[in-house]
């Protein structure tokens, strides 16, 4: 039990996102613990995602008795499990994968479907790996839990591989297969797109929407499902937003007042006039964040 904690804390090191995935990995492995044989026999899990585990099931008929059996499968997972927060909170089907009802009826020359990853067979060099990791450990008795876990791993990387997960656009780590990023990269990559609609929207503010869209996918083809037209009108007001906390009083010619009407207005520079700018900046002094800094500036201009 000492050396089971021992792991868990030493996971936990690791941050808060790596332990929930060694989690789901013990979850896997322990399932036929956690839930009564009829159970475990007729539903497998398949991932747990966002506090949702994902399962596999028998058949289309016991999808209808899932329900009645969702509650005690994650009171079973969550007092297994215990943490500051539950584990699971919802189940649902992992559509795509179901467990076969009779396994004897599959034709010899097709492999059967790997529904959970306890069914995944490693090969000797993957194991071989796991094998060499492990033994950077010196106490026996810590190492052979470590190689369970890294074997455990590495059965679960396998099963995400064998149902269509495939590696991120931008680093080693496997994403769903209707991603193209996973998480990390993915919120990364919002900040660097958001920053390159800001270089976008600067140099050309009289740009529309659908316009910077293009040019953005013409960069970071892979943001497509994260640069939505509504994304794009938000970088605008944001930009706006900064713009304004930059704005020098007592030259109403200044570069960045004229940006800053420019983004608003949706004109080119060559379009601004003096009249065009008061009005504009009258327009937006309730809505900026510099307001105090606006006001004295609307006020030397009116003079």
């Amino acid at each position: 039990m000492e050396l089971e904690n021992f792991l868990h804390e030493k996971m936990r090191s690791f941050g808060a996102a790596t332990y929930k995935k060694f989690l789901g990995t013990e979850l896997i492995h322990h399932w036929r613990e956690l839930v009564d044989k009829n159970i475990s026999d007729k539903i497998k899990p398949v991932k747990i995602e966002r506090d949702v585990l994902y399962v596999a099931v028998e058949s289309s008929a016991f999808r209808d008795q899932l329900k009645f059996l969702e509650e005690e499968i994650i009171d079973a997972i969550n007092e297994k499990f215990s943490q500051d927060e539950p584990l699971v909170k919802e189940i649902r089907i992992a559509y795509g994968v179901q467990i076969a009802d009779d396994k004897t009826s599959l034709p010899a020359q097709i492999e059967e479907p790997k529904n959970s990853p306890e069914d995944m067979i490693l090969s000797d060099e993957e194991i071989k790996s796991c094998e060499e990791r492990a033994n950077k450990i010196s106490n026996e008795e810590l190492r052979k839990t470590i190689l369970h876990t890294l074997l455990s791993q590495a059965k679960y990387q396998k099963f995400r591989l064998a149902n269509g997960w495939h590696k991120c656009a931008k680093c080693e780590s496997l994403c769903a297969a209707e991603e193209t990023l996973c998480e990390v990269c993915k919120i990364k990559e919002r900040e660097a797109m958001i920053n390159a609609l800001f270089k976008i929207f600067y140099d050309a503010p009289h740009l529309k929407a659908w316009d910077a869209q293009k040019i953005l996918l013409e960069k970071m083809p892979y943001m497509k499902k994260e640069c939505a037209l509504d994304v794009i009108e938000s970088a605008r007001t944001s930009l706006i937003q900064k713009v304004a906390g930059k704005i020098r009083f007592g030259d109403e010619e200044s570069p960045e007042v004229l940006k800053l009407v420019a983004l608003e207005k949706r004109l080119p520079l060559d379009k601004l006039n003096p009249a065009i700018i008061r009005r504009t900046l009258i327009d937006l002094q309730f809505n900026l964040s510099e307001q105090p800094k606006l006001q004295r500036y609307l006020t030397k201009t009116r003079k």
